[in-house]
């Protein structure tokens, strides 16, 4: 049945409800460009495409708009709040005048122009060849993950993925630049896997694919007899109090593979007094004063802080961890908490984080690289 013939002035009004909808899920070109660039700028804004999404902790939904403006291209995130749109984050990069481009399986390549037989993907730009948002594991929201098209000497033009959670970076696709894949065909494919929540690299070549996962804090390198410890949550009972001792409870996953040991330590520079609950198998605690070992001097120190170090036996892939143990903060009732894992690959000792890692970290006592560890919020 045709409804509208049979009824026309029912779906005229539904036409409009339609667009008026739409458009009031939009910010305006000025409020875009006030938004990213400020009062006084003068930049024409023109708008490629939108996407309504949840992309934070937050009910309410966000719109993504990307954009072209000067010689910029920009994915930009925006929350509708009453009749205002407020501007969450940007994502901007230089457009270098490249105009309409598709890749070239058989000459892998970039070319100018459009795919023979293909329209140009409505949420997709010049710079940003694709945008993919999906939710990583621990998530109820989505994360950003975009293909960038970038020029650099003697590579030319290539493609790399890059990843956003929240408006901060979590996968830097720059760094293969050097991949041996990479060289010879100009792009880095990706595809995610809904199943498992991770990223997978040139995944129609068996010779490169290599897939990522999420820790919590940046996309990892799933490597053989590599565990990826994961964080899953903190809880803190009672919430944190300067002078009163609160119960701690790190839950990880290994997101990676089996190993037969592992290390995970958490380092307290803030120097407040940590305690064991009883009998604590495989937990050393290490007091300010006791022996350590710095790998960048490579010698014995003493801590200048508490050191809670878990020795971990046998830890498979998708298997939880909990560590647990009393806190008393000395100085902030937000303390700083370091995190990090190591284990032995071969004769080498190998660390997560480390000097590659893009998501920001601070060198423990010990000369490691760590996570924060943030306290949940109050």
């Amino acid at each position: 049945m045709n409804l509208s013939l049979r009824y026309p002035f029912t779906a005229t009004f539904f036409l409009f409800l339609a667009l008026f909808c739409s458009q009031k899920e939009l910010p305006s070109d000025a409020e875009i460009r006030e938004a990213v660039y400020g009062k006084d700028a003068g930049q024409v804004v023109r708008v490629l495409g939108q996407k309504q999404i949840n992309l934070d902790e937050t009910p309410e939904m966000e719109t993504l708009v990307l954009f072209q403006s000067g010689t910029s291209e920009v994915l930009a995130a925006f929350r509708k709040e009453g009749s205002s749109w407020t501007f969450l984050w940007k994502l901007e990069y230089f457009l270098q005048n490249l105009g309409p481009m598709f890749y070239d399986a058989k000459l892998k390549s970039w070319v100018s122009g459009s795919a023979p037989g293909k329209e140009k993907v409505t949420f997709a730009g010049d710079c940003l060849r694709r945008i993919v948002v999906a939710e990583l594991p621990g998530d109820n929201f989505n994360s950003v993950f975009i293909e960038v098209l970038a020029e650099e000497p003697p590579l030319g033009l290539f493609s790399v993925p890059m990843g956003y959670r929240k408006g901060k970076k979590i996968w830097d696709g720059f760094q293969l630049k050097e991949h041996e894949e990479l060289k010879r065909s100009k792009r880095v494919d990706f595809e995610y896997s809904a199943k498992d929540k991770s990223f997978r690299i040139f995944p129609t070549n068996p010779n490169f694919s290599q897939e990522f996962v999420f820790n919590g804090w940046e996309m990892i390198a799933n490597l053989p007899m590599q565990p990826v410890p994961s964080f899953v949550s903190l809880e803190v009972t009672p919430k944190f109090e300067i002078g009163k001792e609160s119960q701690v409870t790190l839950q990880l996953k290994n997101r990676g593979n089996y190993v037969s040991l592992a290390y995970l330590s958490l380092s307290f520079p803030e120097a407040g007094s940590v305690r064991l609950p009883g009998e604590t198998q495989g937990v050393r605690l290490y007091k300010k004063g006791d022996i350590v070992y710095n790998i960048v001097s490579n010698k014995k120190i003493p801590a200048d802080y508490p050191l809670l170090e878990v020795t971990k036996e046998g830890w498979a892939n998708n298997f939880r961890y909990g560590v647990k143990f009393f806190y008393t903060p000395k100085e902030s009732v937000t303390p700083k908490i370091l995190f990090r894992s190591t284990y032995k690959f071969y004769h080498e000792i190998v660390s997560i984080p480390n000097q590659f890692s893009i998501a920001p970290f601070e060198r423990d006592q010990q000369g490691f690289p760590s996570y924060l560890l943030g306290a949940p919020a109050n």
